[in-house]
């Protein structure tokens, strides 16, 4: 075969190095989060799953980015279950004397029904690291069940974990299957609802979500949580969605629990910051590019 040489050379070099750009152009591009407009709503199909706490337990998790501090007065939702649960981080009041209450700081609120425990309206935020969510820079929530007796439930945020709430009796959801809302402003958040003062503002997740799992077991101990910041499906796996490459929607576990929406949702790209490489991380890789 005879040799290429001078124009020839050079277009075979353009060629390649605009293949080698396309792949890592659409590679970067599969990579996404979702952001939720106002009124818009992102849901699991109806499945006893979202509310099963077997001998293992049950984990509910994700990772989020909060554009900015709640105001006061408003609870922006990360996970919701018709009658059994609700999760969310806000400035507000609780419906009784709150001496929690800070103007300025935000924590999280939970709403927990179950048979034979009566954990409702809650007040949370996490010991070591203040009342305030993280803002502009991702972090990790985990809603946690335990089937067993003495402990309830946990929740973890930004790696720090508060509780469990002690029981005496088999933790138990009650209630038909329903839904698992993700990032949404319920209206109709049930016995799990928030129980905070009238008026307060129930809303969606103003800023970004990614990568949330569903567990049928207790993944996480202690008050330090290490999460993953990309979840590989396992045996323990009930859902898992990234919102990544063409099908954003799709549960990655196999288990088939692609989720519904409605109102407009946009996907955003994840770009990847200027670090130095020995010690870029995963976390670093996945932070937002605006």
């Amino acid at each position: 075969m005879r040799a290429i040489h001078g124009p020839m050379r050079r277009l075979a070099g353009a060629l390649a190095l605009c293949s080698i750009l396309a792949g890592a152009t659409a590679a970067q591009a599969a990579v996404g989060a979702l952001r939720l407009s106002e009124g818009a709503t992102l849901s699991s199909p109806v499945d006893a799953a979202f509310h099963d706490v077997g001998d293992d337990g049950l984990t509910i998790e994700g990772w989020f980015y909060l554009d900015r501090m709640p105001d006061v007065g408003q609870v922006q939702t990360f996970f919701t279950h018709r009658d059994n649960y609700a999760l969310g981080v806000g400035i507000a009041r609780g419906r009784e004397l709150d001496e929690f209450y800070d103007p300025t700081q935000a924590r999280a609120f939970i709403g927990v029904d179950a048979e034979g425990w009566g954990v409702q309206g809650r007040h949370w935020f996490p010991p070591q690291s203040g009342r305030n969510a993280p803002v502009g820079e991702w972090f990790h929530v985990a809603f946690q069940f335990h089937a067993k007796p003495p402990s309830g439930v946990a929740v973890y945020l930004a790696g720090h974990g508060g509780g469990p709430l002690p029981g005496d009796s088999p933790f138990t959801f009650g209630g038909d299957a329903a839904a698992l809302d993700i990032a949404t402003a319920s209206a109709q958040l049930g016995i799990g609802g928030f129980d905070v003062e009238p008026g307060t503002t129930i809303t969606r997740v103003l800023g970004l979500v990614d990568e949330v799992r569903v567990s049928n077991v207790a993944r996480y101990t202690g008050r330090e949580a290490i999460a993953p910041r990309n979840f590989v499906p396992d045996e323990h796996t009930v859902a898992l969605w990234t919102f990544d490459g063409d099908r954003p929607y799709a549960d990655s576990s196999g288990a088939g629990h692609h989720l519904m929406h409605t109102g407009t949702i946009t996907v955003e790209p994840l770009a990847v910051q200027a670090r130095d490489k020995s010690t870029t991380t995963w976390a670093q890789l996945r932070s937002v590019g605006h």
